[in-house]
């Protein structure tokens, strides 16, 4: 039985990181599409920290400041004046709809990936998608 429950978390282990490094792939290829500063200068929540941490295509700022270009994740409760009115790409269903700055959103529903963005906050931020993207503005 202990064998048994060990395999499954090992299993269950191995599957959440492909998910992480399949997400990582995506925001690799799309966010420099989007944004042309390199690196990305991005303020991140816990979650999304660990997975950006090592790219190189991404610079993480521990304090929300001028520089930020982009907000990442799903929570972010309090963040300084200069990054109320930053873009969010959130990292959860629920952020997406709820966030008023949150422009598209890349989370996991049933197992299969989700993406969108919302067509006003992108008009808003004038953020403008590559064509193989426009699918995915709903």
């Amino acid at each position: 039985m202990k064998k048994l429950l060990i395999i499954f978390i090992c299993l269950f282990t191995i599957l959440n990181a492909n998910d992480d490094v399949y997400t990582l792939n995506l925001y690799e290829k799309v966010f420099p599409m989007i944004f042309k500063k390199r690196p990305i200068k991005v303020f991140v929540d816990k979650d999304t920290k660990e997975m950006l941490k090592n790219s190189d295509k991404f610079e993480i700022i521990n304090s929300c400041n001028k520089s930020v270009v982009l907000l990442i994740g799903k929570k972010f409760g309090k963040i300084s004046k200069e990054c109320k009115d930053k873009p969010i790409f959130s990292t959860h269903y629920r952020s997406y709809k709820r966030q008023k700055n949150s422009f598209g959103a890349l989370y996991w529903r049933k197992g299969r990936m989700q993406f969108k963005f919302k067509r006003d906050v992108l008009k808003r931020f004038n953020i403008k998608l590559p064509s193989k993207l426009e699918e995915y503005i709903k």
